[in-house]
């Protein structure tokens, strides 16, 4: 009686996060509700003689050692996502220390790169372990309280649409800056206000977690084994099929709707950097004071490169989300409405894990794509890795003697123009300066910047007027115009 009981109780095959049926109610699962009798039955008896004549111990032992998955699939997933989370922990860290620790970076903008990073590191701490912990257990190994059960789901799919949304704002925010730059720019406040209602949204988006997902419990009494009860954290939906719906929503506003607002705000960014690009090479060409003609002749090819690297940076940002996200949403798509595993829960875990371990990758390549390639968030990484690694100084020392050549090289080039008699042609913004001393147009002035002249993304969005070079507001004047414009502040 009593292995046949056992042997035939369905919550042996149970999912804790998958079943083929996610959305039923608890009334379809008598199996976490298990007869009495089999308690009752096992308390009235000695133990060993019940293990020697009925009870199969793999079954014990199975449960005994909570696995879902086995080795070698057990060790890599493990493997995987602690890579996954070393690195998306680290980056992140970063981005949120450079902009703590310098006032200067604590501008609207950058808050949006921040909460963004602050979403990303909820991810790698929070979200990843725990759906591991779920992808590699046969039951719930929290505890017994329900609140558990409801918050951590709660925060894992808040984290979630935190991360998408925060996507989306500055993809917006760069639309923005970039195609309507006349418009007033966003101040602190405004920031402040927009990071609250992602973060509200991101909340209701997940509110549903926290209502529909409970915990199943039933006491086992099996102290010698290590098993006292077994609990299952499961989604009880109101609804036939609510967890299906739940997901084609989620596929909608985590995935479908953000990825058309980045790919569009960005294909506008593209046209609008193209066009400036063009008027301004069309206005250089029409230009009959060319003083530093030279200059000007080697600033063209630069500008190309600079304007094929964003380009390519905007491209990238909106393939990486798309690629990066679009498993998991079909995955559980198609997991909701059909499920083609059948019984073969292992194998249907594992490519829940590779799907997951997709979207989760995001959280390492935004630290890249938002911090790294912006150029004053690399100086902050490079001075932060040289607090905590210092041999990384040796590289910098180089680069800096390097940079110290190329101004040696042009204070030796002079010009004579418009700005006045011989002067020192250390760079292009130098000239805009003294033009800008003599009270000179800009036109006037063969080696003055351009309108529309390119400079890397990540400055665009620190900028929202005509940069005006003047010594008196302290602006430095060192290096060329790529590397000086990230130093100079905006006239507000």
């Amino acid at each position: 009686m009593m292995e046949w009981l056992l042997t035939n109780s369905s919550f042996l095959n149970i999912s804790p996060r998958f079943r083929e049926a996610r959305d039923t109610n608890s009334s379809e699962f008598p199996a976490i509700h298990l007869d009495h009798n089999i308690t009752a039955f096992i308390k009235n008896r000695n133990l060993s003689w019940v293990l020697n004549t009925t009870i199969d111990q793999n079954i014990l032992e199975e449960f005994s050692r909570n696995r879902v998955i086995e080795d070698p699939a057990f060790s890599i997933l493990i493997f995987m996502y602690s890579i996954l989370i070393i690195l998306g922990a680290t980056g992140n860290s970063l981005v949120v220390c450079a902009v703590a620790r310098k006032p200067a970076m604590r501008t609207a903008r950058n808050m949006f790169i921040v909460n963004l990073a602050v979403s990303d590191l909820l991810l790698c701490l929070i979200t990843m372990p725990l759906t591991l912990m779920e992808i590699l257990t046969k039951y719930w190994p929290l505890g017994r309280y329900p609140f558990m059960c409801k918050m951590l789901g709660t925060l894992q799919a808040t984290s979630i649409f935190v991360s998408t949304i925060s996507i989306t704002a500055i993809a917006l925010d760069r639309y923005h800056v970039i195609v309507y730059p006349t418009r007033e720019s966003l101040q602190k406040l405004g920031a402040v206000a927009i990071l609250g209602c992602i973060w509200i949204t991101a909340i209701i988006l997940a509110s549903p977690m926290f209502f529909w997902r409970t915990l199943r419990q039933h006491d086992i009494n099996l102290p010698s084994f290590g098993i006292e009860y077994i609990a299952y954290c499961l989604e009880e939906w109101p609804v036939e099929h609510g967890r299906a719906y739940y997901s084609l929503f989620s596929l909608i506003v985590q995935y479908i709707v953000p990825i058309i607002t980045v790919s569009v705000a960005y294909s506008r960014i593209c046209r609008k950097l193209r066009y400036r690009y063009v008027s301004s090479s069309a206005v250089g060409s029409r230009s009959k004071t060319k003083p530093c003609s030279g200059s000007s002749t080697k600033r063209k090819p630069k500008e190309d490169k600079r304007m094929r690297k964003t380009n390519s940076l905007l491209i990238s940002i909106s393939l990486i989300f798309c690629v990066s996200w679009l498993p998991l949403n079909i995955f559980n798509l198609v997991v909701d409405y059909w499920n083609p595993f059948g019984d073969d829960r292992q194998f249907m875990m594992i490519c829940y894990a590779v799907c997951h371990m997709m979207g989760m990758s995001s959280a390492c390549s935004n630290p890249l794509l938002y911090g790294w390639l912006n150029d004053n968030f690399r100086k902050e990484f490079k001075e932060i890795l040289n607090v905590l690694c210092p041999c990384i100084v040796v590289e910098q020392i180089r680069e800096r003697v390097g940079s110290l050549k190329s101004s040696v090289s042009r204070r030796k080039r002079k010009h004579k123009g418009a700005c006045g008699s011989s002067v020192a042609c250390m760079s292009e913004i130098e000239c805009r300066e003294l033009c800008d001393r003599n009270s000179l147009k800009k036109k006037d002035c063969g080696n003055a910047l351009e309108e529309g002249t390119m400079i890397d993304l990540g400055t665009m969005m620190n900028y929202r007027r005509e940069i005006t070079m003047s010594t008196e507001q302290g602006m430095g004047m060192q290096g060329d115009a790529e590397t000086t414009i990230t130093k100079i502040s905006a006239t507000k």
